[in-house]
């Protein structure tokens, strides 16, 4: 680590995430009806299956955590269909070549030394609960918000812009009156697009193609 090797130059601006107060987020908000999650592999990969067990226990929703192979989904949505055909919700597992039940426990004991929850803002949602990752005090020296004075920078969409509403599941890209025309993979206006594993720019790439 940097500071085993006394590097001092080496700072983190962290804008990392807890995944499920988003979930929570949505759900509570209750602008949207889902009937199945399908978690994450690579976030599951660390915190594990059982970070998932609220979905069905609080709010009666079965979740399958899936790989990102074309099988793995295909998987996850049979799994996902068995559950909602049988009346049942529960946490199952359909990558089980890399997420365990309790995660990677070495990464969460990392992950909890050096951070700890934060409100944080999400696009879409605005600040949520303890769903950031801030840099722990005894980690202050490499913490880049403590270290320098950095200006206050709002998030603000593009005019136009319905990316929020595209991430909480209100509307499909195509009712982004930006889609496809001011904003395109080689010319990325909002967000959604400008990744490609953003919403707008999967929906754009896959729009034509005849998926059986």
């Amino acid at each position: 680590t940097a500071r085993a090797r006394g590097v001092p130059n080496f700072s983190v601006f962290s804008m990392h995430k807890y995944t499920p107060p988003a979930m929570r987020a949505i759900l509570d908000a209750g602008e949207v009806r889902l009937d199945g999650v399908i978690g994450p592999g690579h976030v599951s990969t660390i915190i594990g299956l059982r970070a998932w067990d609220f979905l069905p226990r609080e709010y009666g929703i079965p979740v399958v955590v899936a790989g990102f192979e074309p099988v793995d989904i295909l998987l996850a949505v049979k799994m996902l269909v068995e559950q909602a055909a049988a009346g049942e919700a529960r946490a199952e597992n359909a990558y089980s070549r890399s997420v365990r039940p309790e995660g990677n426990r070495a990464a969460l004991r990392i992950m909890d030394q050096v951070f700890e929850p934060v409100d944080a803002p999400w696009r879409g949602f605005g600040v949520l609960p303890a769903s950031g990752m801030g840099v722990r005090a005894a980690w202050r020296e490499f913490d880049a918000q403590a270290r320098f004075i950095l200006p206050d920078v709002p998030s603000r969409e593009p005019p136009g812009c319905r990316c929020g509403e595209v991430l909480r599941g209100i509307i499909e890209p195509l009712a982004c009156p930006l889609f496809g025309r001011a904003c395109t993979p080689d010319r990325p206006l909002g967000p959604c697009m400008v990744s490609d594993e953003g919403a707008c720019a999967a929906h754009y790439l896959y729009q034509s193609a005849n998926v059986v």
